[in-house]
């Protein structure tokens, strides 16, 4: 019995379909790069870093912070410059305050959350637990082979993006960095993270 060449192609497409599905299972969220870092980072029950974050508004400024996540809150204390260190921000999701006499934190930035000095670092991890990256990538960061995160939303009527750089080994951050329209805002180094994962 001959078969004509509909059935050779329909029986072409069915194997192709299958061999579809069966690559697909390879491609789930928690077996992409992306999908490992979603997971642990949303794993987590507490970190905490310091951190170098140098602001760009036209004027460059730069501060060290300590900064601890919870379950319940974040908070970033100042380290550096000594003129406000001690300054303590406490993030909930009532909103943020200051934590300390006659002292504010001026970073002449936008007012947009996750996009400030002292909530760059909560709403980094908020976006790795909880957002799918646009793209990723290897590369070395300050001489680290890291995964290279990307992400692109909007922010109030902004057009926002973040970059981070995971260490390969662990995934702990060595480097961001924060756009509004296309221009870059703010970049930080990390230095001693540490975390707890749930249960």
């Amino acid at each position: 019995m001959k078969w004509g060449k509909n059935r050779w192609r329909g029986i072409a497409l069915t194997l192709l379909a299958a061999a579809a599905l069966v690559a697909g299972c390879a491609r789930e969220e928690g077996d992409t790069p992306a999908g490992r870092v979603q997971a642990y980072y949303g794993g987590l029950h507490s970190a905490s870093t310091n951190v170098t974050v140098t602001a760009d508004s036209g004027v460059i400024m730069e501060y060290e912070l300590s900064v601890e996540k919870n379950d319940e809150q974040s908070s970033a204390t100042v380290v550096a410059p000594a003129e406000i260190a001690g300054v303590r921000c406490v993030m909930t999701e009532n909103g943020t305050k200051l934590q300390y006499d006659d002292a504010e934190l001026e970073t002449l930035l936008p007012p947009i959350a996750g996009f400030t000095p002292v909530d760059c670092v909560d709403g980094l991890l908020n976006t790795l637990a909880g957002a799918a990256p646009t793209e990723w990538c290897s590369e070395t960061k300050n001489e680290v082979d890291c995964l290279s995160l990307t992400y692109e939303m909007e922010s109030g009527d902004h057009k926002a993006m973040k970059r981070v750089w995971l260490a390969q080994d662990d995934l702990r951050p060595v480097w961001a960095e924060w756009y509004l329209e296309g221009d870059q805002i703010m970049h930080a180094a990390f230095a001693g993270f540490t975390a707890e994962s749930e249960g």
